[in-house]
């Protein structure tokens, strides 16, 4: 048992010399995070008590890390000292520690009182084969003359007050006031509308105003939110909500009239085709003979809406002397809107006989711009001479 005991304080020493207690001036390393609470024997006292404490307690140190510990001091991030001899034996990974502390805080800096200010007490945790952990268990202590105290953050209220009482009316001013008690209690009031940011203030004397025009209509409600400047001295509060309406406001600003004319003059009422002429293929004798009309667009914009038609009348087919009955061609007429309110409404498939309607637009409905067109059959006689046979077609905007 004894040569175990001797191997284990010699690979100790030759790592950190913590075995013999010699751990000043070591720097924490960076960024070390915390692994917990210390936990002091007492909250405050002098730098020159000795001890500064009678002992520290924290939870047990990290598996594999309970070889040795060490009870140390120093501001946030090192570097430490020595508040007491460095623990040996192991174990210390398995139950909680407890570090008693042998000097005065003044002692552990080398008889050097410490600075006002935050200190950290802390306990570290060592392995035998992997040194110190590299985080820590700690506590924040604060130095104030002579005398240290861990703090204990106060307690704060937040009153909020919006002026005036009654509501206002869009664009006139809102004053929000908020009053934090204590009134020592130094820090920032940001007030909220629901949870939207609409102004900040300085406390003073424990009061905080701020004061805005830019309020919408509706009615919300109003908070004032506490930050202290000291985390250590006081605690945040916000207060309770409050509501509050902005009006659109109902008096009557000076008025004047100005008439605006707007001659409006007709516009169109047009009709354009396609194409002067169309051809029509396939005519054998006794056989029939096909095509298409070329297609036609009427604009309406008159501004009455009284309605149109669109009708075609067909001469006879003549080729010298020898003609083919206008009633031997007939149409299926087809239409389309292309802009505007109205509608239209393609004629009926019929010969041509006679005057026929290709399109039309009733009255109340019939504004904007439309395309008709219709196919085209001629049945020919058996009787007929060949030849080039020619008819004109006149269509009519009415």
């Amino acid at each position: 048992m004894s040569k175990r005991v001797f191997a284990r304080a010699a690979a100790l020493l030759g790592a950190a010399s913590i075995a013999a207690g010699v751990l000043a001036g070591i720097a924490s390393p960076a960024q070390a995070a915390s692994l917990g609470e210390v936990t002091l024997s007492q909250q405050s006292g002098s730098v020159n008590d000795t001890p500064i404490f009678a002992s520290a307690t924290s939870p047990a140190c990290p598996t594999g890390y309970g070889e040795n510990a060490a009870l140390r001091v120093g501001r946030p991030g090192g570097p430490y000292n020595n508040l007491a001899v460095a623990l040996g034996g192991g174990g210390f990974d398995e139950a909680p520690v407890t570090v008693n502390s042998n000097r005065s805080f003044t002692t552990a800096l080398g008889g050097v009182a410490p600075a006002a200010g935050e200190w950290w007490v802390i306990i570290e945790c060592y392995s035998l084969t992997e040194g110190r952990h590299p985080d820590e268990f700690r506590t924040s202590i604060v130095v104030t003359g002579d005398q240290w105290r861990i703090p204990v953050a106060e307690e704060t209220g937040t009153a909020l007050s919006i002026a005036p009482t009654g509501g206002i009316e869009r664009g006139q001013t809102a004053t929000f006031t908020a009053n934090v008690s204590p009134a020592t209690a130094a820090g920032t009031v940001e007030f909220k509308r629901g949870t939207s940011v609409i102004g900040s203030a300085t406390v003073t004397n424990g009061v905080a105003t701020f004061a805005t025009t830019a309020l919408p209509v509706g009615t919300y409600q109003f908070t004032a939110a506490f930050t202290p400047a000291d985390a250590t001295a006081f605690k945040p509060s916000v207060s309770t909500a409050s509501s509050f309406t902005i009006t659109p406001g109902t008096a009557p600003g000076p008025t004047a009239d100005v008439e605006i004319i707007a001659p409006i003059d007709p516009g169109a009422f047009s009709l354009a085709v396609a194409a002067p002429t169309t051809s029509l293929t396939g005519g054998t004798v006794g056989g029939v003979a096909t095509g298409t009309l070329p297609q036609a667009t009427v604009v309406d914009l008159r501004g009455t809406n009284v309605g149109w038609s669109l009708t075609g009348q067909l001469e006879d087919f003549a080729q010298g002397t020898n003609t083919i009955a206008n009633s031997n061609l007939a149409w299926t007429p087809a239409a389309a809107k292309v802009s505007g309110s109205g509608a239209v409404t393609a004629g009926a498939a019929a010969d041509l006989g006679d005057t026929r309607t290709l399109c039309s637009a009733v009255s109340g409905s019939s504004a904007g711009t439309f395309t008709c067109d219709a196919g085209l059959k001629l049945n020919i006689p058996d009787s007929v001479a060949p030849g080039e046979y020619a008819a004109t077609l006149t269509l009519t905007l009415a």
